[in-house]
């Protein structure tokens, strides 16, 4: 018998044997478009993904209040019923935008972090790597890159049985590439085709 308290999957918080976990081919699609993005914002887009009708409706407030600034915006957008890190992308209208236009996109990312985090952060490693290695990722002006190899240990062992798929599906490459904005109180959005800066082709999520 199937659980009733619970619709499987609805909202992305069914329990988690009703989640089809992506391939890593489809987890590097997920993240190829915000995977270069510095930390902190790429922290703040993947738990604002995991609430898409608020991303919308900020998305369409922001263009219905667009005179609003600075500080006023920031007090003014404190007062919604948003999640803060749906609040902190209205600083990033661009990226907001990128977000709710894209809902199917967002959607998937937003189950994936809710349900795989680890696995989404992995790909994203994998992803930063694969820029950093074709020379598409590096420290300037705007941006610090920095490349730190993990302790040993620190990345889990495959289990020899079929285990390793329940677990994690996108193993951590052995060294992690921080990106961080050059400026502290000034955070970099970078804009970049994630089609072609990892090197091999990517092929965009379908929609």
């Amino acid at each position: 018998n199937k659980k009733s308290d619970q619709a499987p999957g609805s909202q992305g918080q069914g329990p988690a044997a009703t989640y089809a976990t992506p391939t890593p081919d489809q987890l590097y699609q997920l993240v190829a478009p915000i995977a270069l993005f510095p930390d902190n914002l790429l922290a703040q887009v993947l738990a604002g993904s995991t609430y898409p009708d608020q991303v919308t409706a900020a998305n369409n407030w922001i263009k219905q209040n667009s005179s609003l600034k600075g500080q006023q915006l920031m007090q003014t957008v404190d007062q919604q019923p948003w999640d803060a890190s749906v609040k902190g992308l209205t600083q990033f209208p661009d990226v907001l935008n990128q977000l709710a236009t894209n809902l199917s996109w967002t959607s998937a990312l937003g189950d994936a972090y809710f349900n795989v985090p680890q696995d989404v952060m992995n790909a994203v490693q994998v992803m930063r790597q694969r820029s950093y290695q074709s020379g598409n990722l590096k420290s300037n002006q705007q941006q610090s890159v920095s490349v730190q190899n993990q302790a040993p240990g620190a990345a889990p062992a495959p289990a020899s049985s079929g285990e390793a798929q329940s677990t994690v599906v996108v193993q951590p490459p052995p060294q992690t590439i921080v990106i961080q904005s050059a400026q502290p109180d000034v955070v970099y959005v970078p804009s970049y085709n994630p089609t072609v800066v990892y090197g091999a082709p990517v092929a965009p999520y379908p929609g």
